[in-house]
């Protein structure tokens, strides 16, 4: 039976005073969302399956009270939700606070078909494939968000579901951390709110390879999400005496590559603080699992797992096990789960189209052993197939497709063809440097004294690079520090870039710039640098400090306002040769972008392929 509450006609009690009605199934809100079943009820938030009767679909609707304080915080979270578009994330499609005589404030969005992470881990782990996939998606989907200040800062595996297609959709953006906020987080940093969640993508990845949740181990070890908690083992490769510290998934579950234990726990350590090399952004753990899975192979084996769990999980008529609300702020309580619907509910499938991936280079890769250090790209490493034993009556987990070799960013004929065409470029542009300077020199008269040799042109050695990126810039001292020495690294297949930025090709209007600073060992002459850059046309400077102490242990690196510029390119293209003036004699030397190039999708992105610094 369908109640529809009209604020013209409120119910009363007998003194007169508005009586809310109560939220049951049936109820009627702002005449077009009819309640159907209640998914989970805390903290003063109801949540609903609810049926939209003007576009006659299924939305998902989180109730508060008309007095509720939080509603001002979840409808500016609501507000900035709306603005997004990858079809990777649960759309907010409508929001409403009550005022006067409404009943309820709420706020609508997409209603998904499928099973949260948490309900596929109950049946055990995944493969290394289908958890770099999952992962390696949401932290594409993530990083231009916080690109442009937008986090989540509740990422968990209720907070992420898997389509009977096997899309993934991330549920709650921007909306749950308003509807449970945490104190202090308003005052969180930029730098500390992208921290929770790339360490949130690594607990993410750590439990869906061994089926156990990182708990710190500085906290009671209890299970969370329906995990138990990861087994601790004593770490010495600190070099600060033993400490205690997660097993790595592949010791955990040994069917797990080494490669994926690396960047698994690369993006747990810079939370924790641990030394040794981490992943700080959700770029950096994207492009480091891009390659560890192939896309259309881990789809495809997702789907495949998530039609078989539908299709033999329950009877005929059975409800459909759809879990997909991340409603609790301490994991230990247990919220009511949709563990089963009303036989009515609809046979929806998604037939949204995978969402296009994010355009990514060759970055930074893990080792094959489990050290830690950045290393060139390698092909995934092959997984034999693990199949169930045909007696064991459970659901069949279906084994991931191999992965397929991955293409180079640059095919060996053609990048051998760009060698060629730059040596002879090189040979041509020398001879015709020779012949000017010889006949220079034949030209002048007899009062000018030479020695009739042209200067040979000497590369200059480079002792360390790294990233400029400062925080009184609007920077966050990371930008992808990890890959600055693929700028200078004598391998045109590696490539640092810049982060990816919105809208903006001026890095999204946060920032002057970003740049890569070379140590030259000691204070030589430059007269040149060349650079092959990823992406054209690229505005980019050369410059040295102002105060140009090369007796100095470290550059200035508080703001590019402590450097001059010698020699810019306001386009630079894929080839750049910077010239000063005259030779300027320095130990540091800094190559600064001031715009990006668009790789499509009103994104921005250059990065150095290498650098070549010449006397």
């Amino acid at each position: 039976m369908t109640s529809d509450y009209s604020p013209d006609s409120p119910a009363t009690d007998p003194t007169g005073r508005v009586v809310r009605p109560t939220a049951t199934a049936g109820l009627m809100l702002s005449g077009r969302y009819r309640l159907e079943a209640l998914l989970a009820s805390n903290e003063g938030i109801m949540t609903w399956r609810a049926t939209d009767n003007v576009l006659s679909r299924p939305v998902l609707m989180h109730l508060l009270a008309p007095d509720d304080e939080r509603m001002g915080w979840v409808l500016n979270a609501a507000r900035k939700a709306a603005t997004i578009t990858d079809a990777r994330f649960l759309r907010v499609l409508d929001a409403l606070e009550a005022t006067g005589q409404e009943p309820w404030s709420f706020v609508v969005s997409e209603f998904a078909v499928g099973d949260s992470l948490q309900t596929l881990l109950g049946n055990g782990p995944v493969s290394g494939e289908q958890a770099s996939y999952i992962v390696g998606q949401m932290a594409s989907a993530l990083a231009p968000l916080h690109a442009r200040g937008m986090f989540h800062l509740r990422i968990s595996p209720s907070s992420v579901i898997i389509t009977v297609n096997g899309n993934i959709k991330i549920v709650g953006f921007l909306i749950d951390a308003a509807l449970r906020p945490k104190p202090g987080e308003d005052q969180l940093s930029w730098a500390e709110q992208e921290a929770i969640d790339c360490y949130d993508l690594g607990r993410l990845l750590y439990s869906l390879t061994t089926a156990t949740w990182p708990v710190p181990p500085d906290e009671p070890q209890g299970g969370h999400w329906g995990l138990p908690a990861a087994p601790l083992r004593l770490n010495r490769s600190s070099g600060q005496g033993a400490e205690q510290l997660w097993a790595s998934p592949h010791e955990v579950n040994s069917s797990i590559a080494p490669s994926v234990s690396t960047v698994t726990m690369a993006a747990l350590r810079p939370k924790l603080g641990l030394v040794g090399p981490g992943l700080h952004s959700a770029n950096d753990i994207a492009d480091s699992l891009d390659g560890l899975a192939d896309l259309v192979d881990a789809g495809e084996s997702l789907e495949t797992l998530m039609r078989h769990n539908h299709q033999m999980a329950t009877p005929p008529h059975a409800p459909v096990q759809t879990e997909w609300v991340s409603m609790r702020a301490d994991p230990a309580e247990t919220t009511q789960r949709m563990a089963s619907l009303d036989a009515n509910l609809p046979d929806l499938v998604d037939e949204s189209e995978a969402p296009t991936e994010v355009v990514k280079a060759q970055k930074w890769r893990p080792a094959a052993d489990d050290d830690w250090r950045p290393t060139l790209a390698q092909p995934a490493v092959n997984e034999p197939p693990v199949t169930a034993p045909p007696s064991v009556e459970t659901h069949p987990r279906p084994a991931p497709a191999p992965p397929r070799l991955k293409s180079k960013k640059v095919p060996s004929a053609a990048l051998g063809r760009r060698v060629i065409v730059l040596l002879i470029g090189f040979v041509v542009v020398a001879l015709l440097v020779l012949q000017i300077r010889g006949c220079a020199t034949g030209g002048s008269g007899g009062d000018e004294t030479t020695s009739g040799q042209p200067t040979a042109i000497a590369p200059v050695e480079i002792a360390s690079v790294f990233d400029f990126d400062p925080a009184a810039d609007g920077g966050d001292n990371n930008e992808n520090s990890s890959q600055a020495p693929y700028a200078a690294d004598g391998d045109t297949s590696t490539v640092w870039h810049t982060l990816t930025y919105l809208n903006n090709p001026a890095f999204g209007g946060l920032k002057p710039g970003a740049g890569i600073v070379y140590d030259l060992g000691s204070a030589v002459p430059v007269a040149s640098v060349r650079l092959l850059l990823d992406n054209e046309p690229t505005a980019v400077q050369l410059m040295v400090p102002i105060e140009n102490d090369a007796t100095a242990a470290s550059p200035p690196m508080n703001t590019v306002s402590e450097w001059q510029v010698i020699a810019s390119d306001p386009a630079g293209g894929s080839e750049t040769t910077l010239s000063p003036d005259e030779p300027v004699t320095t130990r540091w030397l800094m190559v600064y972008f001031t715009s990006l190039p668009p790789i499509g999708g009103n994104q921005y992105r250059s990065g150095i392929v290498e650098t070549y610094i010449n006397q």
